[in-house]
């Protein structure tokens, strides 16, 4: 997998903060979001006690971002045509799975990233029939502005962001691609195993 990919599929661990303002746009959860990163991971020498101490930093991920990415429609979207071909019970261990194993498998690179190179760009405003609208952003990485775009939606719960394009590749896209051809070649219930297992 390359670099962009690990790093976009790294900015949907940002953490969010509460929904609880009907007034709080999505735009100002992203910006509020980046702060909220830099006071949890802290300075260098917090950072190299986190990637000693994964499961903190697994946990500091989780408690942040789980209550406001909508991770059973992002299941649900990566899962694409397989969806309506499982159980309740294998769509909900899929979803789990695949969030843990995102958790875990791009926790450090949040730890490398400096995430005040993000610029959140204003959105345009949002009426009472927005259901769905993106986020955009501008990352200095490297040298490189690279553009990424959050999506979001509103769910009964509020508006929850369930995607991320960096330079227009989707994380949803990537996977579904993925897991397509794997369950395609062992079945969705060896594919849940392999989430499950992932360390």
């Amino acid at each position: 997998m390359n670099k962009k990919i690990a790093l976009l599929l790294a900015f949907l661990l940002l953490p969010s903060i509460s929904y609880s303002q009907p007034s709080f746009m999505p735009d100002e959860m992203v910006t509020t979001s980046i702060a909220s990163m830099n006071s949890q991971l802290g300075d260098e020498e917090n950072k190299q006690r986190l990637e000693r101490d994964k499961d903190e930093l697994y946990s500091i991920i989780d408690s942040s971002l789980s209550p406001y990415f909508q991770k059973q429609y992002a299941g649900r979207l990566v899962l694409n045509k397989h969806w309506a071909k499982t159980t309740n019970d294998q769509k909900a261990r899929f979803t789990e799975g695949l969030y843990q194993s995102l958790v875990k498998s791009y926790a450090l690179t949040l730890l490398n990233f400096d995430v005040s190179n993000i610029k959140v760009l204003p959105i345009d405003e949002i009426t009472d029939q927005t259901k769905k609208l993106t986020v955009k952003s501008e990352v200095l990485y490297k040298g490189e502005l690279i553009p990424m775009n959050f999506s979001f939606g509103l769910f009964r719960d509020g508006w929850r962001f369930f995607d991320v394009r960096i330079e227009g590749v989707s994380y949803i896209k990537n996977y579904r691609n993925q897991f397509d051809a794997e369950i395609n070649a062992i079945g969705i219930d060896a594919v849940i195993d392999r989430l499950e297992s992932k360390d």
